[in-house]
């Protein structure tokens, strides 16, 4: 699938889009990543702290049962009740009551101070029944001794007391729950025998009901007594389901000595448990995860409507300033448009624009302004172009005029076996057909040489003979390539300004050498007069020529054109007597000969 076809194309909507999916996407991931991140680390610390407060519940309940067996072991170490409820006790009936009652007063305010009352019963072999409260209906000591001394024999006799939820046994407004946590025991003298039995009782439900109201208000608390009948719920509503009840059990009887937690309906609450093995007891606190989470939830809902207000508030701003971007846009892309139907002649307005807009009509309209000046510059040059190609038809009329002209007194020449001028008009032929091939620029070396030695034999023919020329080259160079008439104005300087005035005459000569592996060297050297002797004599001279030199400055322009500097030319005196040298530097160039089949270059 190509992804380019749902890529929006106007300027704004590509914004639009990349906030979407740069920013708010990214964002609300890490938003939703980071709060479930946080919901993980809460909900481990709340584990932790759950833990420790049913750790603490178990801790509690373990230091109350632990004080009503502390209690027992200290009446059962107290001689005062082996003394009065033996025989004796008998015989003082009134003195053994007092002192009883007066034992389980002290020993209730001692112990509990800040806990729920204690209720306290002692019964001796004889059926006398001893208490420190008001009970429903009269105490049956016998009953009682008897009851307890039979649920012992029952275990055994492998222990000495007994846990139970025995039936309140106090009056109503004291006690208002049907059963209270009880434990048993028989008191035993010195040789192990029996002298009496004692109950101890507390109003478990109240001490419950307190500690749960004290500890987490949200929370449901359950007491579950064999993992099947509850025997306190801190609300009536809280219930557990006896698979989970069953299940928490399970892992409390494999890890009786910490808590275990489970989450229940679809991690809608979570469920701590601890364990009484004394009782077997199963203490659980479940938490409603909507309300454990309420606060991370608020914090999410605000985050994901500010994202939302931030998102709508930043469409807005997009639509805005994409508008006063894409607008003069669209008035720049219309103006454009009309640029090529209207030749350039199109101006854009800037005075309600400012900034990065206005630059940019600013720049436009300078760029149509240079171009416009462009363009009147190129129809100038070419007009420049097409008049001086006409001077060149014109100019080239001449020379073919002159080359019919010569052809044909070559021929009479020819005719009347007139040798001289024949040669003459061969050399001077062969300068005018090189002059009207302005389509080549670069020659090779040999060619340019029959150039210069042509112009040589019409001046001698002139002069009588009066030149000399003396060439000097190796033959790999024969098809280095050099510009197109090069060597034969450096020859014709020679003449007119070196042997001006000289009528002997003199010698010219060419040596053609590499300077380097990419550097052919040009020297044209001659025996005149000199540089500044030439000089002074035209600065004397009173006869003006009829056109003007361009020997020289002709050859440096054509090199700079072809070159583009890594050519040079330098004139220096060639002795200490006089003359000149002319030395030309430029790149070696070299082309191969074009040879047929069965030919070999020599």
């Amino acid at each position: 699938m190509n992804w380019r076809r749902w890529w929006p194309e106007s300027l704004k909507y590509r914004m639009f889009t990349a906030y979407i999916l740069l920013v708010v996407v990214p964002f609300s991931a890490l938003c939703v990543i980071g709060f479930s991140q946080i919901e993980q680390v809460l909900k481990q610390n709340q584990i932790g702290q759950n833990s420790r407060e049913v750790e603490s519940f178990r801790s509690d309940l373990l230091d109350l049962t632990g004080l009503m067996t502390r209690s027992l072991i200290l009446i059962s170490q107290n001689p005062s009740f082996e003394q009065y409820l033996g025989p004796e006790g008998q015989e003082a009936p009134h003195e053994a009551r007092r002192e009883i009652n007066r034992n389980l007063d002290s020993l209730a305010n001692s112990f509990f101070l800040s806990t729920p009352s204690v209720y306290m019963t002692v019964v001796d072999r004889y059926g006398s029944a001893y208490f420190n409260y008001t009970p429903r209906q009269a105490v049956d000591g016998a009953a009682l001794y008897e009851e307890i001394a039979a649920r012992l024999a029952a275990d055994g006799g492998q222990g000495s007391y007994y846990w139970q939820e025995a039936a309140t046994y106090v009056v109503k407004d004291i006690v208002s729950a049907g059963t209270m946590l009880t434990i048993d025991a028989l008191l035993l003298d010195d040789r192990r025998e029996p002298f009496g039995a004692l109950r101890i009782s507390i109003d478990h439900e109240r001490w419950l009901g307190q500690w749960a109201r004290a500890a987490d208000p949200q929370a449901e608390y359950l007491v579950i007594r064999g993992g099947e009948h509850t025997i306190f719920r801190s609300r009536t509503t809280a219930e557990l389901p006896q698979e989970l009840s069953t299940r928490l059990g399970a892992q409390l009887q494999a890890h009786p000595d910490r808590p275990v937690y489970e989450t229940v309906d679809g991690e809608a609450a979570m469920v701590l448990a601890s364990y009484m093995p004394s009782l077997d007891w199963m203490l659980v606190k479940k938490i409603s995860l909507e309300e454990l989470f309420a606060e991370t939830d608020a914090i999410k809902r605000n985050v994901l409507l500010a994202v939302l207000a931030l998102t709508l508030v930043f469409i807005a701003a997009t639509l805005l300033l994409s508008s006063a971007v894409t607008k003069p846009l669209h008035k720049l892309r219309v103006q454009m448009s009309k640029a090529a139907d209207n030749e350039l002649r199109v101006t854009l307005p800037t005075e309600p624009y400012s900034g990065e807009i206005l630059h940019l009509l600013t720049s436009f309209n300078r760029m149509i302004a240079d171009i416009q000046q462009l363009i009147y510059r190129l129809k100038v040059e070419e007009r420049q172009k097409e008049s001086v190609r006409f001077q060149i038809l014109v100019s080239q009329m001449d020379p073919h005029f002159l080359l019919n002209t010569l052809n044909l007194i070559k021929s009479q020449a020819l005719k009347h076996q007139d040798r001289v001028t024949f040669d003459i008009c061969v050399s001077l032929g062969m300068l005018l057909e090189t002059s009207l091939n302005t389509e080549v620029d670069l020659v090779p070396l040999t060619q340019e040489i029959s150039f210069t030695e042509a112009y040589m034999h019409i001046q001698n023919t002139r002069f009588n003979q009066r030149y000399r020329l003396e060439l000097s080259y190796d033959p790999s160079l024969a098809y280095a390539l050099v510009p197109k008439f090069t060597l034969q104005p450096l020859v014709e300087n020679a003449i007119i300004h070196g042997f001006a005035d000289m009528p002997d005459g003199g010698e010219i000569a060419i040596r053609i050498e590499r300077s380097s592996d990419r550097e052919l060297r040009l020297l044209v050297s001659d025996d005149g007069r000199g540089l500044e002797a030439a000089r002074q004599a035209a600065a004397r001279s009173t006869t003006k020529r009829k056109r003007k030199g361009i020997g020289l400055d002709n050859i440096r322009e054509r090199l700079e054109l072809l070159y583009k500097g890594e050519a040079a030319l330098e004139l220096y005196p060639a002795t200490d007597r006089g003359g000149t040298t002319v030395e030309i530097r430029l790149p070696l160039l070299v082309s191969a000969p074009y040879q047929r089949e069965g030919q070999e270059d020599v």
